[in-house]
C-alpha cells in the first residue's frame, strides 16, 4: 500500500504486526516514516486482521497506530478487510454462513451487512476510489475470476475469463482499469484489464513470478511482491520510465 508520496512504501502487513501486538490501552504517539530524507505525516485509517481472541478477526486504527479497536466479534474467520477512500467503510471475507462472503461494515455505526454471496470463494474485495463499487475475485465460475459489483447491488460483472486462477485486483487512479495476478500462463504475472471487461495486457515488470500489486494514489506506481532465487521481495513499478 502506498502512502500519499509514492516514493514511500508503507508495508501495511509489518505496521499492523506491530499494532497488533501493543497493549489495550497502549498508543503510539508518532510514526515516522523516512525515506529520500522526508517525513510523511500519515492519514485516515489501517485496517488488518488480528488473532489476539482466538480467532481471527478485524481490527482497524488511526494512520499513526492509535485507538486500536477491534470491529468484529463473530468467533470464526474474517479476513482481507480493506477500507473505503472516505475511511467510512470496510470491506473483508467473513465466514459468518460458513461460506466465504463479502461484508460490508461502517465504522460509525457498526451496522455490517452480506453485499456479495456467491457458492465457492468470494475474496481479495477492493473499493474503486470513488468508494461506488468493489473488484474482487470469485470462483462460482469454476475457477477464481476478478469481478466487478456496484456497491448495493449484489451482482457482479465478471472481467475475466481464463482457465487460470486470478486474485488481488487493484484499481487506477481514474477507476477506468484494474490490474490483478493471474497464473493463466503458467506463473502468476501482473495483467492489467479495463474495468468495464475487455482485453487484459501484461505488464512487463522484469519479473516471471509476480503477485499481490497494489496500485499507488497517483496512478504512477505499482507495488507487488515477487519471488527470487527462492526469496520474496516487495518491488515497486514506475510507469513513468516503464522500470521496476
Amino acid at each position: 500500500i502506498f502512502t500519499i508520496n509514492p516514493r514511500i512504501l508503507l508495508i501495511i502487513g509489518l505496521a499492523a504486526g506491530l499494532l497488533a501486538n501493543l497493549p489495550a490501552k497502549e498508543e503510539i504517539k508518532e510514526l515516522v516514516i523516512k525515506g529520500g530524507g522526508q517525513r510523511v505525516k500519515l492519514s485516515g485509517k489501517i485496517t488488518f486482521v488480528a488473532t489476539h481472541s482466538g480467532h481471527k478477526e478485524i481490527y482497524v486504527c488511526n494512520a499513526d497506530g492509535s485507538k486500536i479497536r477491534r470491529i468484529t466479534s463473530d468467533s470464526g474467520i474474517n479476513v482481507s478487510p480493506a477500507i473505503s477512500p472516505d475511511s467510512s467503510n470496510i470491506i473483508h471475507t467473513g465466514y459468518r454462513s460458513g461460506f466465504a462472503d463479502i461484508y460490508k461494515l461502517n465504522l460509525k455505526s457498526g451496522n455490517r451487512q452480506r453485499i456479495i454471496k456467491a457458492p465457492g470463494t468470494n475474496s481479495g474485495a477492493v473499493f474503486s476510489p470513488d468508494g461506488n463499487r468493489i473488484a474482487l475475485t470469485m470462483s462460482f465460475v469454476g475457477n477464481p475470476e476478478i469481478f466487478v459489483a456496484n456497491i448495493g447491488s449484489t451482482q457482479a460483472k465478471r472481467i475475466t475469463k481464463t482457465s487460470g486462477v486470478e486474485t488481488s485486483p487493484t484499481w487506477s487512479a481514474d477507476g477506468k482499469l484494474i490490474a490483478y495476478s493471474s497464473d493463466s500462463g503458467g506463473r502468476p504475472l501482473i495483467y492489467i484489464t479495463p474495468a468495464s471487461g475487455g482485453y487484459p495486457q501484461k505488464l512487463s515488470v522484469g519479473y516471471n513470478h509476480c503477485t499481490e500489486p497494489s496500485w499507488s494514489p497517483d496512478g504512477r506506481k505499482m507495488a507487488f511482491n515477487v519471488r527470487k532465487d527462492g526469496t520474496y521481495w516487495v518491488a515497486v513499478y514506475s510507469f513513468n520510465n516503464r522500470s521496476t
